[in-house]
């Protein structure tokens, strides 16, 4: 029998950026749905930085050889260890070197998403992610000191890792444009959701009901950074209030810019200037399974984004058969999920447009054929994920 591969995956993301997680969660599920005998032995490792709330940890662990935590795992950051990796920065030009002696203790085959500078080969091959370039086209949204730092960490990327992992062909044309003279190979990853069966067995009206919501809403289930583009939801409704037209929206998601601590007062001043604030529903950031049964049960999801990498939302929405109202976004018409109509990301009249229709004709969810339809596309999309994961690490 041939030797395991040996699979570093470091976790991403957090409370702050949930899609990092769900990122990483979906590519160990997708992995892990594939069959035995269609793909090469491995042993699947987690790296994180924090520890992981115990419903990520129960939906991981049974997939993963072991989970490695950087505060107990990796050298600890005394004074010797320190003086030994300034050293190894120094002369050996090494970015991570913590990093890479723990790496390559453990014999690592694969290590991703991870690169690191150095003027010696590492025994391990690796592959970088560039989640996107929002930065670049909504340089408004960010602070100079965050757009100088993503530069560097993306020009470090283009010139020392040999491969870079993009989730989208349209991030793939945007890395060849702003690093014209990068020669790190490029690879496509589009991730999928891998849905549990319990998304499809719970009681979406029950949900509905914990939360005091009637029957017929839309859902928005993005947090509340402005590139959301929550605003133009609320200017379409007030425009359709002016003809009569009173469409509920449900907003799920963290209610707060760390760019922008202000934006939840200007979020919730627009809903009271505009009068709509008996049609706006603000839940927070509320359970992963209470926010799949609120997409069950919603009539249709709404993603106006202004900027997207590759939508999570639009994958979880996929996965439900649900009809959606997305931005007309390069990387939303890739995406391109069944059920879907597209809209002008800065125009309210054609969102309102849209929203009087659907109102209109669509009722409640959840749609027990379509769902059931949808999960049985999902499995050949996820294990497709998988296949495409492994592809690139046996070509790195």
């Amino acid at each position: 029998m041939s030797k395991p591969l040996r699979i570093a995956l470091i976790m991403q993301g957090g409370r702050g950026w949930m899609g990092g997680a769900e990122y990483i969660k979906n590519l160990i599920l997708a992995v892990a749905s594939l069959p035995f005998d269609s793909r090469p032995p491995i042993e699947l490792c987690l790296i994180c930085r924090d520890a992981l709330d115990d419903h990520l940890h129960n939906q991981i662990a049974p997939h993963l050889h072991q989970i490695y935590d950087v505060k107990t795992d990796l050298a600890p950051l005394t004074l010797p260890n320190r003086l030994r990796w300034k050293a190894l920065r120094t002369f050996l030009k090494q970015s991570e070197p913590q990093y890479s002696e723990f790496l390559r203790k453990e014999k690592f085959d694969f290590v991703y998403p991870f690169y690191e500078q150095t003027s010696r080969k590492p025994s391990y091959r690796s592959a970088a992610w560039i989640y996107d370039f929002q930065h670049r086209y909504l340089p408004h949204f960010f602070s100079e000191q965050e757009i100088q730092g993503r530069d560097r960490t993306f020009a470090s990327i283009a010139r020392h890792s040999s491969t870079v992992v993009l989730s989208s062909k349209t991030a793939e044309a945007d890395f060849h444009k702003f690093f014209p003279e990068a020669t790190a190979k490029t690879e496509v990853l589009s991730f999928k959701t891998t849905p549990s069966l319990q998304w499809y067995e719970g009681q979406p009206q029950d949900v509905q009901a914990t939360y005091s919501l009637p029957d017929r809403f839309f859902l928005v289930s993005n947090q509340f950074w402005q590139h959301k583009n929550h605003l133009v939801i609320f200017k379409a409704l007030s425009l359709l209030q002016q003809q009569g037209i009173y469409p509920n929206v449900v907003c799920t998601g963290h209610i707060y810019d760390y760019r922008c601590p202000d934006y939840s007062d200007t979020i919730l001043q627009t809903i009271h200037q505009l009068g709509i604030a008996n049609q706006v529903y603000l839940l927070g950031l509320i359970p992963k399974s209470d926010q799949v049964q609120l997409m069950r049960r919603a009539m249709a999801i709404i993603q106006p984004s202004l900027f997207e990498g590759w939508s999570t939302l639009v994958e979880d929405a996929r996965c439900l058969g649900k009809p959606m109202i997305l931005s007309d976004l390069p990387v939303n018409l890739e995406q391109s999920p069944p059920h879907s109509v597209f809209f002008q990301r800065e125009s309210p009249e054609q969102l309102a447009t849209l929203l009087s229709d659907w109102w209109e004709h669509l009722s409640p969810g959840p749609d027990l054929k379509q769902e059931e339809n949808a999960r049985i596309n999902s499995q050949s999309e996820v294990q497709a994920f998988g296949y495409r994961f492994l592809e690139i690490v046996q070509k790195c």
